[in-house]
Formats: structure tokens, sequence, C-alpha cells
């Protein structure tokens, strides 16, 4: 599968989701579920989210695209560094000494 079809089953993807949403708000205000401001509120959520989803992606994979391997092995060892970092450690056991 090559980026653009990727990117539009993405797209189509997010739009499905944004549309089965707006859809089960728009039964929460009929059956008075939700209240209207709140679901202006959702929707205005919903949309923004939505428009993110479709953006951020198709920038990431060009910025990407763009690096070199140097930088790419730099961004990936920073993830792994952070990740690392992260995690919970351990607590080492506490012996007492009576």
């Amino acid at each position: 599968m090559n980026g653009s079809a990727s990117a539009q089953v993405w797209v189509t993807l997010a739009g499905s989701l944004a549309v089965v949403a707006l859809i089960l708000i728009g039964l929460g205000v009929m059956l008075g579920i939700a209240k209207p401001a709140d679901a202006f509120r959702r929707i205005a959520a919903i949309v923004v989210l939505v428009i993110l989803a479709m953006v951020i992606p198709p920038v990431l994979a060009n910025a990407w695209s763009a690096m070199s391997l140097l930088q790419r092995l730099g961004i990936a060892a920073l993830a792994l560094v952070i990740w690392q970092w992260r995690r919970p450690r351990r607590r080492s056991r506490k012996t007492r000494s009576d």
C-alpha cells in the first residue's frame, strides 16, 4: 500500500467515525440525554479532532521522508531513551541491620 492510498484510507476512516459521533450526539439531543449547549461543544471538539487527524499524519510523513538517515536514527534513539525513562523503576529492598 503506497502513501496516498493509506492517507485516503485514514481520511475515510476519520470521516466515518466523525459521522457516527455526530449521529450519536444528534440522537442524544433528540432524546433529551444531552443538552444542546453540551452538544455544540462536543460537535466542535469532533470537528477539530477530525481536522487534526487528517492534517497531522501527512505532515509527519512528509517530515520523516525529508530527514536524513542520521536524523532518523537520532529521533529513534531519543524515543528509546524517553521510553526507558518513563518506565517505572524497581525499588530495591532495604535491608535492615539489627
